[in-house]
């Protein structure tokens, strides 16, 4: 024992030195992605249907999987302090970047169960820290922060009502009539709804305008002359 095997310690792989915290960046991104797609459906004014969710997730998680094939980044590894490259520095390209969307979903569950990334060694990709420290990843937040606009427009679009809702709320329903004479105290269903049936009608949706004009006072009043 007089060679120090006693405490030598194993050096640790460069692929699992950050699993971790990659672990939770794929995460931070597969669940932003369904977002995404969630209030992409929602904006298009569609029904938010099982099949329409998955598809609109599904597009939106491949392009930020070629997004971070091209670059090696995404706002999920960029927040955890991670960006993905291959051996020598190479960013992992835009085949490998597709080919890792399909496993990164099977990959969070093998890791867990695992403590290992085997599709990731497979595709010969790794994490690594973002060089160059705090300047470092604040020179590359620009990028990052278009997918957390686009995110916060989403989680905006499925907190605000689509034009049906709205319409059906303050026509159909017992508490949009109180909204639409205030004859109750305001609630968030309420003014969200009453907000979209301004805009719309002042963006020159006849029907709406008509609607506000004809039934609903407090509307009418907010839409003017």
């Amino acid at each position: 024992m007089s060679d120090g095997t006693l405490f030598s310690m194993e050096t640790i792989p460069t692929e699992a030195r950050y699993q971790g915290r990659l672990w939770v960046a794929d995460l931070l991104d597969l669940t932003s992605s369904a977002l995404v797609g969630w209030g992409a459906v929602r904006a298009a004014e569609q029904l938010s249907t099982p099949g329409a969710l998955v598809l609109a997730g599904a597009v939106a998680w491949c392009v930020l999987s070629a997004v971070g094939g091209l670059t090696g980044r995404t706002p999920g590894r960029h927040f955890l302090g991670l960006k993905l490259e291959r051996d020598g520095g190479r960013t992992p390209g835009l085949g490998t970047g597709l080919l890792r969307g399909l496993t990164a979903p099977v990959e969070l569950l093998l890791q867990v169960v695992l403590q290992q990334r085997p599709l990731d060694a497979r595709l010969g990709v790794h994490a690594v820290v973002i060089p160059g420290g705090a300047r470092g990843w604040l020179r590359a937040l620009l990028p990052q922060l278009i997918g957390v606009a686009l995110l916060a427009g989403a989680v905006w679009s499925i907190l605000t009502p689509t034009r049906q809702e709205m319409l059906q709320y303050l026509d159909r329903t017992l508490t949009g009539w109180h909204c639409c004479h205030g004859t109750r105290d305001v609630t968030w269903q309420c003014r969200t709804s009453m907000s979209r049936a301004v805009r719309n009608a002042k963006a020159g949706d006849a029907e709406v305008a008509g609607f506000l004009r004809a039934q609903c006072p407090v509307g009418a009043a907010r839409l003017g002359p």
